[in-house]
């Protein structure tokens, strides 16, 4: 940024603040100067550029091909000014709509007295509804919210009539005891939201809203009516709580309680978003009422707690794994959803790249006998990833025996079961009937412990293929723990055939999916070189209605397969260190990084390089991005 001054009074400055009104953008470099962010100089060189290009570009869009400007610092100030803009001004600076659509829309509105610019725009079809709230959010500073009837609390819709919300587009959606929160698509000069507050006596907190989504509210909220339904009010909120954790594909939920409300945020994509806040007494009642469910003791709020339950929200059948935790302001209960059917996967739906996927096949999954283990954190897919593997090895001729904590997804043909330490089916006691029921295959939810992993390792040395997870960093940190755990070097090196390391990295949203330049810094970090930063184009989503203004929606797993070769044996014999076993199975078996399975798919226009920084573990790339297209089984 410049730190060159610009006098007010400068007649040559002044001429310049002229020029620059009938420029297209020019208002938005005028405020660059006034805010000392570029000079006279800059601004002067990026008109020239504008000129001889035909005033076909916004002179925003120049300095930042030009250098003087980078994309986040743009983006940055253009919320700090939002109000300044009009709004179609600001649609076209956020790269919603060319020069040239603004140009057609701002023909359009001349003929059309008393229509709004956002309101033409969107009927030439230049933008839809989601992007004008995006815009309009961007433009208020006002937060983007998705408001749907299952997260509403339904006893405060009904106090206003729904055409007068319908008229308005403006929708009280919950309260506090003394603030309430509105959803709105025309948040200017909307008297309806005086109005709310009026009858509530309570103070507004506005959020900006899709059109089609309070429209698709409101109409559900009247068929609700016209069918008289009635529930009870507590019921009715764990219910909805629990329908749209299903609905949204959220792997948990927080119920976490604060200083004056509760909050409830649902973990999307591996990120936690804010759904709903409850008033005290209410979130009290339904955490009560999730307890009773779990077969928890309802009358100690004093200890931490554990359960689980099974119910069907909305026609999916689900089982919730419940945890208390005592905190001082009362009991924060998270929830681990867990889908019982519908989400079983195939090897080719786990979103593993062609050449690793016929190597997971051919030389993991169909080598007679052997340990395979599939490593991870928490939450990287590990237990999707085993059951498309035994999906693949399900066969009529083929005997598949599961030890589970619990039972996660339902496959026909095997014979699975879910440890219950009350009804005496411990991990440890089903390890040892396991082995006597004749198996080909048996899978193990989990290596937990020493125990478990000779358990794993001696069925292999009795020729058994045995599929288990683990947890652990990368692949080279399974074979390292099983070590630490006690397992003789020895065995390891001749029972184990493969070890996959995965976790799950965010995707781009699709609906607001833009080309943009990824920071070069991190780029080079995980092994994106200045060339190939140069020819490729790169994308990023820029944050709508549909991710939550993240810019990312939905994820896709990244891999490390390390198959076993005599190199590798003799190294883990050897003793060697970590670094050294991983420069041994690059060199040896073509092993690929998670950093690398991340670089392609960055590449691939999947995901951004700040994403893959963020999630895998550091292994810089020494091999070119052409190497790494071979390794993948890329096709050109």
């Amino acid at each position: 940024m410049s730190q060159e001054n610009n006098s007010a009074t400068d007649p040559t400055h002044q001429a310049l603040m002229d020029a620059l009104a009938p420029c297209p953008g020019g208002y938005f470099a005028a405020m660059l100067i006034s805010e000392s962010v570029l000079c006279d100089t800059d601004v002067k060189k990026a008109m020239r550029v504008q000129h001889k290009l035909g005033n076909n570009k916004l002179l925003s869009t120049i300095f930042v091909e030009l250098g003087m400007l980078t994309e986040s610092d743009q983006r940055r100030l253009i919320r700090k000014h939002g109000t300044s803009f009009r709004i179609g001004e600001l649609i076209c600076e956020l790269g919603y709509i060319s020069l040239e659509q603004l140009q057609q829309a701002e023909q359009k509105l001349a003929v059309s007295p008393g229509k709004r610019m956002g309101e033409v725009i969107r009927e030439l079809g230049l933008i839809d509804d989601r992007q004008l709230a995006q815009a309009l959010s961007e433009q208020l500073n006002l937060p983007l919210v998705h408001v749907d009837i299952d997260t509403a609390d339904r006893q405060l819709l009904r106090k206003f009539p729904v055409k007068f919300m319908r008229m308005h587009l403006t929708v009280p959606y919950e309260a506090s005891e003394t603030k309430v929160s509105i959803a709105t698509a025309n948040p200017i000069n909307n008297n309806a939201i005086e109005e709310i507050e009026r009858q509530l006596r309570k103070k507004a907190v506005i959020s900006i809203a899709a059109e089609s989504a309070l429209l698709s509210m409101l109409g559900k909220l009247e068929a609700a009516g016209n069918k008289g339904e009635a529930h009870d009010q507590v019921a009715e909120v764990v219910d909805s709580i629990l329908l749209s954790a299903i609905r949204e594909g959220a792997s948990d939920i927080h119920i976490e309680p604060m200083d004056d409300k509760t909050r409830i945020r649902l973990r999307l994509d591996g990120v936690l978003i804010h759904k709903m806040d409850l008033p005290p007494e209410l979130a009290q009642r339904t955490i009560a009422r999730i307890k009773v469910l779990a077969e928890m003791d309802i009358s100690d709020s004093r200890r931490h707690q554990d359960g689980r339950f099974s119910r069907e929200v909305g026609h999916v059948t689900a089982d919730y794994r419940v945890s208390t935790y005592v905190t001082i302001y009362g009991e924060n209960l998270v929830m681990r959803v867990l889908r019982s059917s519908g989400g079983l996967k195939s090897i080719e739906q786990i979103s593993m790249s062609r050449g690793l996927l016929e190597r997971f096949k051919h030389e993991a999954l169909d080598v007679p006998t052997g340990v395979i283990l599939i490593t991870g954190p928490t939450g990287s897919g590990k237990t999707t990833t085993l059951y498309a593997a035994i999906d693949y090895l399900n066969r009529p001729t083929t005997k598949i025996i599961t030890v589970e904590d619990p039972v996660e997804y339902i496959v026909p043909g095997i014979i699975q079961c879910s440890v219950d330490n009350t009804a005496g089916r411990s991990f440890d006691e089903s390890l040892k009937s396991v082995v006597r029921q004749d198996p080909d295959i048996i899978v193990l939810g989990e290596v937990r412990d020493k125990k478990s992993a000779q358990v794993a390792v001696q069925a292999a040395l009795t020729g058994h293929k045995v599929l288990t997870t683990f947890h652990t960093e990368d692949s080279i940190g399974g074979l390292l723990r099983l070590i630490d755990m006690g397992v003789e070097t020895f065995l390891i090196s001749s029972t184990v055939v493969s070890i996959l390391a995965q976790r799950l990295i965010r995707t781009i949203c699709p609906d607001c999916r833009q080309a943009y330049m990824p920071n070069k810094r991190i780029a080079n970090l995980i092994g994106i070189d200045d060339v190939t930063l140069r020819e490729h184009t790169f994308y990023r989503g820029t944050g709508c209605g549909t991710c939550y203004g993240t810019g990312y929606h939905g994820r896709t797993a990244l891999h490390e397969l390390l198959v076993l070769n005599e190199d590798v044996r003799e190294a883990i014999i050897a003793h060697k260190s970590s670094q050294e076993v991983r420069q041994i199975s690059c060199n040896s078996t073509d092993l690929l990084s998670l950093m690398e399975d991340g670089l392609y798919k960055v590449l691939l226009g999947l995901t951004t390089a700040e994403e893959v920084y963020r999630i895998a573990p550091r292994s810089p790339s020494h091999r070119s991005v052409e190497e790494i297209y071979t390794l993948m089984g890329h096709e050109t």
